[in-house]
């Protein structure tokens, strides 16, 4: 999916690499990984969690939150949290 960028006026941008469905994953799958986000608030949670941790992890550690985020992909950013939640 390339596609260009406006240019920053402040900031900084960070650029995250990524491998996903958009095929949603049965919510029922997501009980291991705490559900589907419930709100916004939950679902910014949730990605600042799976893409910003800046905690030292295990290598073990950092496939599972690859593993959570190619499943819970489209329940965050395919708005299906936010049709479940109306």
């Amino acid at each position: 999916n390339m596609h260009q960028v406006e240019r920053l006026e402040s900031g900084t941008r960070f650029a995250v690499p990524c491998f996903f469905t958009t095929e949603a994953v049965p919510e029922a799958s997501l009980d291991h990984f705490g559900g589907v986000p419930s709100d916004d608030e939950a679902i910014a949670d949730d990605l600042q969690h799976l893409l910003l941790d800046a905690r030292r992890e295990n290598p073990m550690q950092s496939a599972g939150r690859v593993k959570q985020l190619m499943m819970k992909w489209h329940h965050l950013l395919g708005g299906a949290a936010g049709a479940a939640a109306s």
